[in-house]
């Protein structure tokens, strides 16, 4: 049961309980549920979803090579599926090109970090350096 209709549902059997009081359990169960149960939420997001909207004109791609047509998903794409793949490799293959060209260093292993991490805290506390007296 998701949360949406647990809390419908709490509200619908324990509000407004009758000032007589309830005979039986079960007719004033089968009553609130037949009377006062929310509605469903597939009909609430049926009514309350907007209606669907034209599809979008098309417009020429923006990509290389012959100027082609195509229907863009959403206002802002401006190539189509099959050239922005190609961009996509391009750039992809851009950055590894870069990457190996000028690699970056190794990383230290966790052991060379963590003496690193103590050297530093040695030499701020000004524990391990040497103190001469003039």
């Amino acid at each position: 049961m998701c949360a949406e209709q647990r809390c419908g549902l709490r509200p619908a059997l324990s509000s407004a309980l009758p000032a007589e009081g309830v005979r039986t359990a079960f007719g004033f169960l089968a009553h609130r549920l037949v009377e006062k149960l929310p509605p469903r939420p597939e009909e609430v997001a049926e009514s309350t979803s907007p209606p669907p909207s034209a599809p979008l004109p098309l417009i020429a791609c923006d990509g290389p090579g012959e100027e082609h047509l195509f229907r863009p998903h959403a206002s802002w794409v401006t190539t189509c599926g099959p050239c922005h793949r190609e961009q996509q490799r391009a750039h992809w293959t851009e950055l590894m090109a870069r990457a190996e060209a000028d690699p970056a260093p190794p990383t230290p292993s966790w052991r060379e970090r963590v003496a690193a991490e103590a050297r530093a805290d040695q030499v701020a506390s000004g524990y391990g350096t040497r103190a001469t007296a003039t």
